[in-house]
């Protein structure tokens, strides 16, 4: 096995784990070794915005639905399934409990919360709930600037969010997003305007900022090791 024949048979093997089409999106221009470095530093982006992503999903579900009780005198009101709520909101929260039955889990107000999905709290957001966020805003945002403390302001930032979170945690392609950084930096900012300790946390976790900074070239380095860990020892 020559050497060009030992890296064609590690790509081959490659595209099957992660299939063609997959790494393909990889390979716009350069070799297939620049491609594996580019998924290495998508994969590594991903996962360094993940202790932000995670933050501030948390933090909003929580102050929402504690808000939200206290606004409407129903501490469980994802477990009475509160009247305010249309049809398709409330269909989540029973998809909601017939998940945690099937895990054998409690259907507690906790719990539920836990399990709606991130998509069910930003969709509280929508304009219908517009005379509502009047409400809100000041206590699940405390910190926000009085001139962009609006539900559509925050809506908008919300659901950008939401897209990063979803391309990171499905293992998207992000690395090409010429509006990367900003987003997560209004992740960082939204998290800021909800509670400024868990925004200290969360400077302290976010390896974003470093991992963008260094770009490629250490996933550069990585595949340029790996591709000479496969080669056949030269013949004496």
């Amino acid at each position: 096995m020559t050497n060009t024949q030992a890296s064609i048979d590690f790509f081959d093997n490659l595209r099957k784990s992660l299939s063609a089409s997959r790494f393909s999106g990889y390979h716009q221009r350069g070799n297939e070794a620049d491609a594996l470095a580019k998924y290495l530093w998508n994969t590594r982006l991903c996962e360094s915005l993940y202790p932000t992503l995670q933050m501030l999903e948390v933090t909003f579900r929580n102050r929402v639905h504690s808000e939200i009780g206290k606004t409407s005198g129903d501490p469980t009101w994802l477990v009475s399934e509160i009247g305010f709520l249309p049809a398709e909101e409330i269909e989540f929260i029973q998809k909601a409990k017939t998940t945690l039955v099937r895990d054998g889990c409690p259907v507690t107000e906790d719990y539920l919360v836990s399990e709606m999905k991130f998509g069910f709290w930003t969709s509280l957001l929508n304009a219908k709930y517009e005379l509502m966020w009047r409400r809100l805003l000041p206590t699940v945002f405390p910190y926000i600037p009085t001139r962009i403390r609006t539900r559509g302001d925050v809506s908008v930032l919300m659901n950008k969010i939401r897209r990063l979170r979803n391309a990171a945690m499905h293992h998207h392609s992000i690395w090409h997003w010429k509006d990367l950084q900003q987003s997560h930096q209004e992740v960082r900012v939204l998290i800021s305007y909800m509670c400024q300790q868990t925004d200290l946390m969360a400077d302290k976790a976010d390896r974003f900022p470093k991992i963008y900074s260094n770009g490629i070239g250490d996933c550069q380095k990585l595949v340029s090791q790996m591709l000479k860990q496969i080669q056949p020892p030269a013949k004496p």
